[in-house]
């Protein structure tokens, strides 16, 4: 469960690097936003790849953690 959560920050980072500044996925993931905020702004910007992966792995964790 662990390795999970590192991995889905590890991705976040490395998708952070590559998208601009101004958007709202950006400033939502320089803020630490919750990982559901993050894929909201996603959407909205068209990011819906990344958005689609944050709910995968948030709902991965939830059924390991149960």
């Amino acid at each position: 469960m662990h390795r999970l959560f590192i991995q889905t920050e590890a991705i976040l980072y490395e998708f952070r690097k590559h998208i601009p500044a101004s958007c709202k996925t950006a400033k939502s993931i320089d803020r630490n936003d919750s990982w559901d905020r993050v894929a909201l702004f996603a959407k909205d910007d068209g990011f819906l790849e990344i958005a689609e992966q944050l709910e995968r792995m948030k709902n991965q964790l939830l059924t390991a953690a149960h």
